[in-house]
């Protein structure tokens, strides 16, 4: 009998059973995580309650992980009784999970309102840190923030505390790209308050006035919580030239393009300024609309310059790129031609009005919207930012069904804009009617139906002011409405009401609500007051040149040069051309433009221009 017994095979199902959960488990730390949970879910199938259940809230978990909610939600919607307290607790987190990755954060913030956190405490760190996710992703950052604060209860490991800190500093900062107000005079509790300045200030990337703006948060905060995730808030600052250094700046100081220069000039100069004494270059300016490009580069060269910024008019910079090879780097302030290479040594950066029509065209694709109508002006200028706006619009599936070419010299577009709403039609459609039944009938006029989106090629803020008013004369004011961001200048909140609902992408200078820009904006203006265009976009593109100037003087490979500009986030792309990631906003009722959720689709090289 008992030989007998010891000759019996022994079991291999538990065995492999085993194998696979551990084969679910390596997946799922590898990253692979729809294959964990489709094991998961495999091997639950197999299992009786109460251990289905726990194999199943497993699969769902790694169903979030790979981001495929409706994987997640059909699961949860298949799981039977009995549950278990614990079960039945953790099914109701991960609902709530579930509704917020699948972008239904209202959803999400209900469910997980309606629940307790747990006895336990890993159950009450998750239950926290959870509503801390969903608080920030439905605009509710101040409840983000007390439900951070109690999670830090539940945590005893001061990295696990830095880590919740960074966790609850990148929610506020998406929070912000979507637009949230971040209001530190919201909350009375100084710790939100803090919080909330914090995320509301702080930088996307590293700039000269991060240790300005750290400094005074930690003057103002100096027991905060936050300070352990200060250096995230405020990147490292740039590094600057050696002792010594010496800059060339060309500009065009005099001439026709002298006003563009001065602003480039005075921005340049207030980055500059910000240095410290003892590591600030020395300047020299060169008027290159007194002294050909040749003689200013052989002056800078011949008096040491480290480091050329300019020239500023489109032919100087192809001048410069006649010369051949760069032996001192030159940061050039405009694109040459695209059919120009630049030859090494020779960087270029420009605010580019056919990069942003690139950027309006994906971004209505992105919204959904495909046919439209494009008004533009007549010129050079209208055909190169349309052929731009067309290529990947056309490249994306979209399409221009009628075109309005204007003289930007009139005022008055009506004519072009009723024939291409096809009002008349309408108005047509509705005399016929009135003949037929012999009556008068109240009616409105209606635009053409296959309308989804209008570009404005704005060349001005006057043109769009001019324009938008217009298409809601001709009933097309349901239309949504795109430009660039020539259409806005903020000096008339008034003027500004004539293009509410304009969407468009803009450089983070003109935009309020950008914590760390807005100081920049305070110290700037008090420094110059009337004496300079401080507000224009110029003056932030000199400010950026003389930040990109730093920042390269310390990088040997311009790939590394990031920088959280005034103009945009900056980055070089292969061909040594600056690439800018602005932000999207839309005018509000009030003339003032407010950020929208920002186009998640990634930015593709830009096409050359001039100023």
């Amino acid at each position: 009998m008992i030989a007998g017994c010891t000759a019996l095979p022994p079991p291999t199902a538990p065995v492999a059973e085993e194998n696979r959960e551990q084969h679910a488990a390596e997946l799922a730390r590898h990253g692979e995580h729809a294959q964990a949970a489709a094991l998961y879910e495999s091997i639950a199938s197999n299992r009786a309650a109460p251990s289905r259940a726990d194999y199943q809230l497993r699969a769902v978990r790694e169903w979030l992980a790979a981001e495929r909610p409706a994987q997640a939600q059909q699961l949860l919607a298949r799981m039977e009784a009995p549950l278990t307290g614990v079960q039945s607790y953790e099914r109701s987190l991960l609902e709530a999970e579930t509704a917020l990755v699948a972008n239904r954060a209202q959803e999400a913030w209900q469910k997980i309102s309606g629940l307790a956190a747990g006895a336990a405490s890993e159950a009450a760190l998750r239950y926290y840190t959870l509503k801390m996710r969903i608080a920030l992703a439905a605009g509710r950052p101040a409840d983000g923030i007390r439900a951070e604060l109690d999670a830090e209860r539940y945590i005893s490991a001061p990295a696990d505390r830095t880590a919740l800190h960074g966790q609850l500093l990148a929610g506020l900062l998406a929070a912000r790209s979507r637009g949230i107000a971040l209001n530190p005079r919201s909350s009375n509790d100084a710790v939100v308050r803090g919080w909330l300045e914090l995320g509301a200030s702080a930088a996307r990337g590293p700039a000269l006035a991060n240790v300005t703006l750290a400094a005074r948060w930690r003057a103002s905060y100096p027991n905060h919580p936050a300070l352990d995730v200060l250096g995230q808030a405020f990147p490292s600052p740039l590094i600057t030239l050696s002792p010594g250094g010496r800059v060339a700046l060309l500009l065009p100081l005099t001439g026709p393009a002298a006003g563009q220069a001065s602003a480039v000039r005075d921005g340049f100069l207030s980055a500059l300024y910000e240095l410290p004494v003892a590591s600030r270059p020395a300047l020299h300016l060169y008027d290159t609309a007194a002294e050909p490009i040749p003689q200013a580069l052989a002056e800078a060269h011949a008096i040491g310059s480290t480091f050329i910024v300019g020239p500023l008019v489109r032919e100087n910079v192809a001048a410069v790129a006649a010369l051949g090879n760069q032996a001192v780097p030159v940061l050039a302030l405009n694109f040459l031609p695209s059919e120009q290479a630049a030859p090494s040594g020779l960087f270029q950066f420009a605010l580019s009005p056919e990069e942003e029509a690139e950027l309006v065209a994906r971004r209505i694709l992105a919204d959904g919207h495909h046919r439209g109508i494009a008004v533009v002006p007549r010129g050079e200028w209208g055909r190169r930012v349309m052929d731009a706006f067309m290529r990947v619009l056309n490249g994306g599936g979209g399409s221009i069904v009628a075109e309005v070419s204007y003289d930007g010299a009139n005022y008055d577009y009506g004519d072009q804009l009723r024939s291409v709403l096809r009002v008349a039609d309408s108005e047509s459609r509705h005399a016929r009617l009135e003949r037929a039944l012999g009556s008068k009938l109240n009616y409105a006029p209606r635009h053409r139906a296959d309308l989804e989106f209008v570009f404005i090629a704005a060349p001005s803020a006057t043109d769009a002011r001019l324009i938008e008013p217009q298409l809601r004369y001709f009933y097309a004011g349901d239309i949504p409405s795109y430009s660039i961001s020539n259409a806005y200048e903020p000096d008339s909140l008034a003027a500004n009401q004539d293009i509410v609902g304009l969407t468009y992408p803009d450089m983070p200078w003109m935009i309020k609500g950008e914590g760390n820009v807005d100081g920049i904006r305070n110290n700037v203006g008090q420094l110059w007051g009337t004496r300079t265009a401080w507000r224009s976009r110029l003056f932030a593109f000199g400010y950026d040149a003389c930040q990109l100037m730093l920042a390269m003087s310390g990088q040997h490979n311009p790939a590394e040069v990031r920088i959280d500009g005034l103009t945009g986030q900056l980055h070089f792309d292969a061909t040594r051309r600056i690439q800018r990631d602005l932000l999207w906003v839309r005018v509000d009722r009030d003339g003032e433009p407010k950020q929208v959720a920002q186009n998640p689709a990634p930015a593709a090289p830009s096409t050359p221009s001039p100023l």
